[in-house]
């Protein structure tokens, strides 16, 4: 009896573990330049890249004032240039499908087209122009942090991109974002596992009672 609780208990205890690592990789940019993503300014002509949040435009989203990505108009060095400013994740061990989550906004001005793309490439790959699969295309709020989930593809591993893609210069402000999640997809035998082990902690329950 005693050998079988303890079974049942280590059962419970990766059960517990599989639940822990729910969460494959978090991101909220409290230092962008040692945060490992890469910046990659595709603007034309190019200006400045991805930067580090700063306090006197408005607060992350969580963590300390400053800790988000920004990119701005200042992508690009003339009004009438097109903006596409680049933010590449590491590569990530993904195990399988998973999802994305993250927060965005603008600034508090009205009357701009602020839009983020999100991209996804199944590798290692850094390069802009691998990431050939595109998640989705986020109008970006002037009202606040908003949080986003996307759906990621079935990958051993990958890398996301946000890409600040604005047509005309003249009509972009500014672009944020915060507080990224990566969560996988427990496979089939985790789901087994994890039933197993709630079985195994209500008849122990039940044998005490």
């Amino acid at each position: 009896m005693k050998l079988a609780k303890k079974c049942l208990l280590g059962l419970a205890g990766m059960t517990l573990a599989i639940a822990a690592q729910a969460d494959t990789y978090t991101e909220g940019f409290d230092d962008l330049a040692a945060s490992g993503w890469t910046l990659s300014n595709n603007s034309s002509p190019a200006g400045l890249a991805w930067f580090q949040g700063v306090p006197e435009y408005f607060a992350a989203q969580s963590g300390a004032a400053g800790s988000y990505a920004a990119a701005t108009y200042a992508s690009t060095t003339t009004l009438n240039g097109s903006i596409s400013n680049w933010l590449i994740s590491p590569e990530l061990i993904l195990g399988g499908a998973g999802s994305l989550s993250f927060f965005a906004r603008t600034g508090a001005t009205e009357g701009f087209s602020d839009t983020v793309k999100v991209y996804f490439n199944a590798g290692a790959d850094a390069a802009t122009a691998s990431f050939t699969n595109l998640l989705g295309t986020v109008t970006l709020s002037t009202s606040g942090w908003t949080q986003y989930t996307i759906a990621l593809p079935n990958a051993a591993t990958g890398r996301i991109a946000f890409e600040y893609a604005v047509g005309d210069a003249a009509t972009a402000n500014l672009a944020a974002i915060d507080s990224v999640s990566v969560s996988a997809v427990p496979e089939p035998t985790s789901f087994a596992l994890m039933g197993l082990g709630v079985l195994g902690l209500a008849f122990l329950r039940r044998r005490q009672d």
